[in-house]
């Protein structure tokens, strides 16, 4: 469900980049708490969660960077209202524990109008409780579980669900002509959802899961036993509901095993870290993903090449959500000003912002849509896949 109200066309630009934004004025989501004004001096602070540490650094690295370069063209076009964004960051490892007490101390500081927060699904759904109890709005740059849909009126996310992605790499699967197929996932919110989604329309389009088996993020590094019993199941394909670490584990021990089946994934798996890690068993790998470097529209290819011209890397698809995120948020407290309630409802309004992962509208539940790229682990790069 979208909103159909339309309000005049704002444009804000930033180096390098151009963001259009078509605003809607009868949003869903109803704001829990009476408007919370603050003063801010003469900044525009904004919290960013992410895992800069831990089992997946080398994602909460671009995260990072994404969000710094948002916040350094911000600044250097005026800033906001005249006024320099104040990012502060925080390290939630990929712990949920640490994600909540994180939304603790963002929530009791009231100079802080937004957040962008979380990376993964079980750190967005320990931390959205906090954030919707307090009412500070949250924007996921990677969270997929179909649970973050229900998780409060102050809870957005500018990446698709796997309610949604699960659906359609099971439809891939299928259409590839494979109909014996191995899950292994991540076990927690993003791996067990996301599994539970694609065995589900595999099954419902004739297939069947020989087995589906469940392994630690950042905890399982032996997979000799999972994939002994993975062989011994006689799978024809293998899909994995989870990250890049592991993946890569998984297909290097796999291939020590005989083991040679085509791989399938969600976008968990899309990283170049997949490519490092997994070498030359990463080749043939099939994910998908709302970015490429590739991509030849106006605010991909801007975010691109701020992006290399500041890092000297090209970015993954984790920047640019983390990106686009930052804009929406930077966006909302221009339109609203510095009051959290009116920058939610300014939120609950949005529609067609044109981003360097495409277009994005919150639904009523901070969900959005956006069509996935079908990509494939080619010569050592992800290339966009051709059948």
């Amino acid at each position: 469900m979208f909103f159909k109200t339309k309000k005049n066309i704002t444009r804000i630009f930033v180096t390098g980049l151009v963001l259009s934004l078509v605003l809607s004025g009868c949003g869903t989501k109803s704001a829990s708490t009476d408007s919370q004004k603050t003063e801010n001096g003469d900044k525009i602070k904004i919290g960013l969660a992410g895992p800069f540490t831990g089992a997946i650094a080398e994602t909460g690295g671009t995260i990072k960077k994404a969000v710094e370069l948002a916040t350094e063209q911000v600044n250097e076009a005026g800033g906001i209202n005249g006024k320099q964004v104040e990012l502060i960051e925080a390290d939630d490892k990929a712990d949920p524990k640490e994600s909540a007490s994180i939304a603790n101390k963002f929530v009791a500081d009231p100079t802080v109008l937004g957040v962008l927060a979380n990376y993964t699904s079980s750190c967005t759904l320990a931390a959205a409780p906090v954030y919707n109890r307090v009412g500070l709005s949250h924007i996921a740059y990677g969270s997929t579980s179909p649970a973050v849909t229900a998780a409060g009126p102050f809870t957005y996310r500018d990446i698709t669900t796997d309610a949604y992605d699960g659906e359609f790499v099971a439809q891939w699967t299928i259409d590839e002509g494979y109909k014996k197929i191995a899950i292994l996932y991540e076990n927690d919110d993003y791996g067990k959802g996301l599994a539970d989604v694609y065995n589900k329309k595999i099954t419902e389009l004739g297939a069947k899961a020989v087995m589906q088996e469940p392994y630690n993020l950042g905890e399982t590094k032996d997979f000799s036993a999972i994939l002994t019993k993975l062989k011994n199941a006689g799978p024809d394909a293998l899909f994995i509901a989870g990250q890049y670490n592991e993946a890569a584990m998984i297909v290097k021990q796999g291939k020590r095993l005989g083991i040679t089946l085509p791989v399938f994934g969600s976008n968990g798996l899309y990283s170049d870290a997949l490519i490092q890690l997994g070498g030359a068993e990463a080749e043939g790998i099939r994910v998908i993903g709302a970015f490429h470097s590739t991509a030849d529209y106006p605010e991909a290819k801007a975010f691109i090449d701020s992006y290399k011209t500041k890092w000297g890397q090209e970015p993954d698809i984790w920047a640019a959500f983390a990106y686009d995120a930052a804009n929406i948020m930077f966006t909302a407290v221009k339109n609203a000003g510095e009051d959290r309630k009116k920058i939610n409802d300014w939120l609950t309004t949005l529609k067609d912002f044109k981003g360097a992962t495409g277009i994005t509208t919150f639904d009523q539940n901070g969900d959005c849509l956006k069509q996935p790229l079908k990509l494939i682990i080619k010569n050592g790069k992800f290339e966009i896949y051709n059948k």
